[in-house]
């Protein structure tokens, strides 16, 4: 998560001023990459000085992480809006349709993408990064308790979800860094449906 002692815009001429910072960071980082990623070349493009930046980002990592949060906050609001309207019983089909999407915007500016997801090592970075997976895993925590009818315990569920969501994301993540070209193969999506599709059968352990 953010920092706290990060000031937040509340004016419109503030929060115009973030949003130039960010669209600043997001030129930089793709043009230049993370190593030429500064605070000073951020100010430089944005137009803003440089105390204006550290009003509201006390580093360069700050705004990384202000990107991934939105990122996570698309991410999130494009699957769960997918899901709530979703009017058919739960199975294979939305499955397929949730896991398509969650690659899809992965793809939709990949190159911006796979920057903000190099940055793991990073805890801000890796906080807002976790924060959205297990908010994907509430969501299969839904989905398994609508197709399960309720019959399995909340621990079940999500134990199942945990497993699910981090399965996915790992192996989305893995082939963001090391071969994106197979995000769009058609027999990529189709072994995550199957992995996925394993967890909404009841196991006889259970």
């Amino acid at each position: 998560m953010v920092e706290k002692s990060r000031k937040l815009p509340k004016q419109k001429r503030s929060k115009l001023t973030v949003e130039t910072l960010l669209e600043a960071t997001t030129h930089v980082l793709i043009l230049e990459g993370i190593e030429g990623l500064t605070t000073n070349r951020v100010a430089e493009v944005a137009g803003v000085s440089i105390g204006s930046l550290y009003q509201y980002f006390p580093n360069k990592m700050t705004l990384i992480t202000v990107l991934i949060e939105q990122h996570v906050a698309y991410e999130l609001k494009t699957l769960t809006d997918l899901y709530t309207s979703w009017k058919k019983p739960v199975g294979e089909p939305l499955v397929r349709v949730l896991i398509e999407k969650f690659i899809q915007i992965h793809l939709e500016d990949l190159q911006l993408t796979k920057l903000l997801h190099e940055q793991v090592s990073f805890l801000e970075c890796r906080s807002a990064l976790r924060k959205g997976t297990k908010q994907f895993e509430k969501i299969i925590v839904k989905m398994l308790d609508s197709h399960f009818q309720s019959s399995l315990p909340l621990s079940n569920l999500e134990t199942k979800a945990f497993v699910l969501t981090n399965s996915i994301d790992t192996v989305v993540q893995l082939s963001l860094a090391e071969n994106p070209r197979r995000l769009s193969d058609p027999v990529f999506l189709d072994e995550l449906v199957n992995m996925a599709m394993q967890t909404f059968r009841v196991s006889s352990k259970v």
